[in-house]
């Protein structure tokens, strides 16, 4: 019998039954997904490291709301085409980053269709654009991206912490936490919880989940705006403890 055709057939005879169930597991375990207030988030993970992924949004009745790929999904480094769609399915906007930064051109239309903008990116920087009414007349383009932000800015949040914070005592006297949520389209700030390499520190697991536990029911944010309409968006948040109380803090959003 040919070598190769008598490997192929010993291959067959040494498959344990259980072979398929730990592929469908390792399978399983690409995809997560997480439900929120008013959508679905389904991650796909492409390498072992859960760094390349994809990552799309659903509302409650499966509408497919928005597609995202990243080079490095734990860092939020979005690389690729991203596309955004309103609940009706009609397609939002469109462009591809490179390096967590808009590059080429960008599209975006009103919901029954019509061009709304039209702009051309590099690393990050629009060159040149064009902007329409819903009707088809030129007006000027106003910034695509206004950020999310705290009600009152950054000293009402740290004002905030200090006093959500005060009977607080992190396991260390000098301590760095990062935290991280997202903000809905309202401006709620749901699902914190800290960054994966704080999650793997056993001893200040216990601290964090205290800290997140305090900071429940924060204030209204004013979400983020991306061409005229509030998105949903990640938010991380940067804490540092020195001589065991809170000394400064500060937050960021994914913005494009």
């Amino acid at each position: 019998m040919n070598a190769f055709y008598l490997l192929c057939f010993t291959s067959l005879l040494l498959a344990r039954p259980d072979d398929e169930t730990k592929k469908r597991n390792r399978l399983d375990n690409r995809v997560e997904r997480r439900q929120y207030r008013n959508s679905i988030e389904e991650i796909t993970y492409h390498d072992r490291w859960k760094k390349v992924a994809t990552v799309r949004l659903f509302d409650l009745n499966n509408q497919r709301l928005a597609e995202e790929h990243y080079s490095d999904f734990q860092q939020r480094i979005r690389h690729g085409r991203a596309r955004f769609w309103y609940p009706t399915g009609q397609l939002h906007w469109t462009c591809d980053f490179k390096e967590n930064q808009i590059n080429g051109p960008f599209f975006s239309y009103y919901e029954d269709g019509t061009l709304k903008r039209r702009e051309l990116y590099r690393q990050g920087f629009a060159r040149k654009g064009e902007c329409y009414t819903a009707d088809g007349t030129a007006v000027d383009c106003q910034p695509l991206v206004q950020p999310s932000d705290f009600e009152g800015g950054s000293k009402k949040f740290v004002q905030f912490l200090r006093e959500r914070l005060r009977k607080f005592q992190p396991t260390n006297p000098s301590q760095f936490i990062t935290l991280e949520g997202s903000l809905s389209e309202e401006g709620i700030l749901f699902g914190l919880h800290p960054v994966s390499y704080i999650e793997q520190r056993s001893a200040e697991r216990e601290m964090v989940r205290q800290m997140v536990e305090a900071l429940r029911d924060m204030p209204r944010w004013r979400p983020m705006i991306i061409d005229d309409q509030p998105v949903q968006s990640d938010v991380l948040i940067s804490i540092y403890f020195s001589d065991g109380k809170l000394f400064s803090a500060s937050y960021g959003a994914n913005a494009l």
